[in-house]
This record gives structure tokens, sequence and C-alpha cells, in this order.
């Protein structure tokens, strides 16, 4: 998997093991501050003395303004590179992470996920310029499905290690364990990924600067394909445990495995769709395939109260291929189909989609769950939605870069 650029006098493993160990972590912690308030969730309440409800509106500010943050967090991406840009995120999770752990009040918890916010909507702009500069082509599908697996990757770390840090110490130790992860990855990202801001210039220079010009028209398509499947993806992701228990009468435990499974399996998905969409599958055409398979998702969803809980277990599964593993395929479609000095910004605007559809989608799937008595209504919409966004991905045509290559 050879770098492009220069070799800074190391060898070209070391140079991929560090990129490889940047991005993933960048990716993880970008995205841990929820996650990892969301585990010590129940601990961390009761010790501020707030209702789950202010805590929910917390998360919710730290997505939303995450989403706000992705465009100006892609042109500081275009203006100072992939380097510096990783090296922001991880400042913003870090110093969150630690207003969360030394917080006393619900204010502090609710500064701490803000300032993370901006690392929530930057982790994709930052990794993608980073990979574009980088990742030598024909590597590029392998290190984004890699990097696009770090979300999973910090979700099963906390997971496993948060509940029993906070049994042995308490919680406030292990998200500022966290946190100081998060610094030490900037330090270590700082200190040693070659600066590629003179590169930057010259590119600049070259093209005739960034500010003014326009992104490509699959951009456009892309981030309205991302708002669709944002929104399936957080009604369905928030919402199947308690469909699985309300509905189906499914134990918790069961309802938890098949709610976690898909993405346990997303780690291994989205490398190999990533691969296969630089190599094989053109990327439109590997989206409106995840896609397609979303919408066998939902047909199960709403089948599952008729035909019974089985259903669930292979819906998982598909979730898994598609419905959890598209964003890796489609932040390759920025790096590989839009011009290097515009990566940034194309992907912040095609973050934002995904972030407003995730915010939206988890909210109004719940709305209309609790008006309608029922999950079916809520389903067939997101249904509907899955169906947009595979009408998108096939309206999508291949711009310069997005074939694959052999």
């Amino acid at each position: 998997m050879p770098l492009s650029g220069d070799s800074q006098n190391s060898s070209p493993l070391s140079q991929t093991a560090l990129l490889i160990a940047v991005l993933v972590s960048t990716m993880a912690l970008g995205a841990f501050p929820i996650v990892g308030t969301a585990v010590v969730a129940t601990a961390l309440a009761a010790d501020l003395d707030m209702s789950l409800t202010l805590f929910g509106a917390g998360v919710a500010l730290n997505t939303l303004f995450g989403g706000l943050f992705a465009p100006l967090s892609g042109r500081l991406a275009d203006l100072y590179g992939g380097k510096w840009s990783c090296v922001f995120v991880l400042v913003s999770s870090g110093l969150g992470l630690m207003v969360v752990a030394l917080g006393r009040s619900s204010f502090e918890l609710i500064l701490g996920l803000l300032i993370s916010s901006y690392g929530q909507g930057a982790c994709n702009p930052a990794t993608n310029k980073l990979v574009a500069e980088r990742a030598a082509p024909g590597s590029r599908g392998t290190m984004t499905g890699i990097k696009q697996s770090g979300v999973q990757l910090g979700i099963l770390l906390g997971g496993f290690t948060l509940p029993a840090l906070s049994i042995w110490v308490n919680w406030r130790f292990a998200i500022g364990l966290y946190a100081v992860m998060a610094l030490l990855g900037a330090a270590l990202a700082a200190a040693a990924l070659p600066d590629s801001r003179e590169e930057l210039t010259k590119d600049s220079r070259v093209a005739g600067g960034t500010e003014n010009s326009s992104l490509p028209r699959s951009v456009s398509l892309l981030a309205l394909y991302a708002l669709c499947m944002g929104c399936v993806v957080g009604g369905v992701g928030r919402y199947t445990v308690l469909f699985a228990e309300n509905a189906l009468d499914m134990s918790n435990v069961r309802a938890g495995l098949v709610a976690g499974l898909p993405g346990g399996l997303a780690i291994a998905t989205r490398i190999i769709w990533a691969r296969l969409a630089e190599h094989r599958i053109a990327p439109p055409k590997a989206l409106a395939i995840q896609s397609f398979l979303t919408v066998l998702v939902m047909l199960m969803l709403l089948a599952a109260v008729g035909v019974g809980s089985w259903i669930m277990w292979p819906a998982a599964v598909l979730s898994a291929l598609g419905l959890n593993a598209w964003n890796a395929v489609a932040m390759l479609s920025v790096i590989i189909g839009v011009p290097q000095n515009q990566s940034g910004r194309a992907s912040g605007r095609v973050v934002m989609g995904f972030m407003a559809g995730l915010t939206m989608g988890g909210f109004l799937t719940g709305l209309v769950a609790d008006v309608t008595g029922g999950y079916e209504t809520a389903w067939a919409s997101l249904l509907v939605l899955s169906i947009l966004a595979t009408l998108l991905a096939l309206r999508s045509t291949n711009q310069q870069g997005l074939a694959p290559t052999v």
C-alpha cells in the first residue's frame, strides 16, 4: 500500500502504519464523544443530577453542530491540509471529552459536547483530505475502508472498556482517559506526519484557487444521497432495539445482538466495499447497490410483525452490507472523484447532508411511531427514502476519477 509524497526518510511500511494510525484514531475519537457519553449515560446523568431528556438534547446538539461545522471544516482542510485537519479534530475531541470528565453540571456536559462537535463534523473531511494527499492511487479504496471502520472500532472499544473502567474507578476517569488519548494522538500527528501546506499552495495556484470554483454536480447528488441514507441510519439505528422488544417480543439480549451485529460486521464490509469501488465497481453503482439492499432491509422490517422475529437476523446481515457500509463508498467517491484541492469542501457538503439526515431521521422516526402507535408508517417512510437514494445514485454519472481502477 504505497504512499504518495515524500518519504520523509522512513520506510514505506512505517509511513503506511503511521497514516493508518492517524486515520483510524481521527475517525474513532472524532465520533467518540457521543459514543462514550452514551455508554456511561446512566451514571453520568445521576452524578450530574440531570434528566435523560436533557442528556439526549446535549447529544443532539453535538450532531447538529457537527453538521453545521462540516462545510467550514472542509474549507479548512483545503487550506491547511489533511495533517492539521486531523490534529484539529483530535484536539476538539480531546478538549470536549476533558470538559465532560471534569464537569460538575449539565451546562458543562453540554459545553463539552459542543466543543467536541467540531471533531464530529470534521473527521470525515480531514481524513478524506489526508487519504487524497498521502495514499497512492490503487490503495485509496482499502485505506478509506480501513479509516471508515474506525468509527465502528471506537464504538466497540467504548462498549468494552468504559463500563469496566466506570466500575473499577468511575465514569470521569473512563471519559478522561479517552480525552488524554485524543490529545496524545493530536501531538503524534502534529509531530510525525509530513506537512502538505506548501504542496496545497502550489496546487491551489495551478488550479486557480478553490474558494470560488464550483464543485462537480456529482457532489450535490452525493450530498442528497447522504441526506436520505442518514435519515434511514438515524431511524433504524436508534429504534431497532425498541422495535424488536416491543413489537416482536424479543428479549433485550437478542434485540441488542440484532442491533449490534451490523455494526460489528461493518468493520469488514466497509473495507471490502471501498476496495471494490476503487477497483471493480464504479462508486455510483456501488452506492445504488447498497441503497437497494437497504430497501430490502426496510421491506423486511415492514414484514417482521407478520412473519416473525427470525427475519431480523437476515435484515441485520443486509444492513451490514448496505446501510452500515455505504459511507465508505461515499467518502471514496469524494477522494477519487473530486480534484484534490476541492476534496475538503466536497467532503464537508456530503457530511453535512449525512448529519442532517441522521438528526432528522432519529427524531422523526420516534415522533411518527408515537403518533401512529406503531412502526409501520415510520418504516414505510424510510423505505421511500431508500428508494429515492437508489434513484439518486443511479442518476449520478461518472465524473473524472469515478471509474474503477484495475
